[in-house]
């Protein structure tokens, strides 16, 4: 069994007063797609805030490769090798679609370790090289999504955080979307996603956590909870 690349213990967080999360403790495997699912108002996007320094972590521990990153600030997160793609669109649209990569790559040292960097995911995504000019606000549904990944990867991180990735795409969208989260887990980017198609999210996924009222309910690997009869009556519309 792989070494966990982010684990969370008893982990208790919300916003202020307000708790969200109850004594969550998962595992993430290096390398691996894990997908949250449940419903509305679960805590799904909490849970991801709270890794990544958005929400307040009020209890338990949270930790990247053994070493605690409870309470570090967003900034700290990506510098170490945490990525966070937003459920909203988060593209600039006055902005070109390269101009909008180097804005990923901010934590670099210089401009030119940026832009190389952007030339190494253009090789990756020759879709974007190729539409590098063209203001990102022109964009589909589908090339602002695959810009948002991209985007997240100029810092090589170890693990990116996805916050419903298919959400306000059409059909024929989501299919490439998650063909190209596939392709970055290839690359080697272990993924945690939150995703409102549960039956899509769990068929791409190594790992499985089902989240309800701020508490896991199931785990598992993504078949075992597409198998799963409960699962299935309670979250998948069977």
């Amino acid at each position: 069994m792989a070494a966990p690349i982010i684990e969370m213990e008893n982990v208790v967080a919300g916003y202020g007063n307000t708790t969200v999360l109850h004594d969550i403790d998962i595992e993430i495997e290096d390398g691996q797609i894990a997908c949250l699912i449940g419903p509305n108002g679960s805590g799904k996007s909490t849970l991801m805030k709270s890794i990544y320094g958005f929400a307040d972590v009020m209890a338990g521990t949270i930790t990247l490769r053994d070493e605690e990153i409870t309470g570090r600030s967003p900034q700290e997160n990506l510098a170490n090798g945490v990525s966070y793609v937003l459920q909203d669109a988060s593209v600039f649209p006055g902005m070109s679609v390269h101009e909008n990569m180097l804005m990923g790559g901010y934590v670099f040292e210089d401009d030119e370790q940026a832009a190389a960097r952007a030339e190494e995911l253009y090789d990756e995504f020759p879709i974007l090289g190729d539409i590098r000019e063209q203001q990102a606000g022109t964009l589909s549904g589908g090339q602002r999504r695959l810009l948002e990944l991209a985007r997240a990867l100029m810092v090589d991180p170890e693990i990116m955080l996805l916050d419903e990735p298919s959400i306000g795409l059409e059909p024929k969208f989501i299919d490439d979307v998650f063909e190209r989260i596939e392709q970055l887990n290839d690359l080697g980017t272990t993924i945690l996603l939150v995703e409102q198609n549960a039956q899509k999210g769990l068929s791409v996924a190594d790992r499985g956590f089902v989240l309800a009222s701020g508490e896991i309910k199931f785990t598992g690997t993504g078949d075992e909870l597409l198998d799963n009869e409960e699962v299935g009556r309670l979250y998948l519309g069977g």
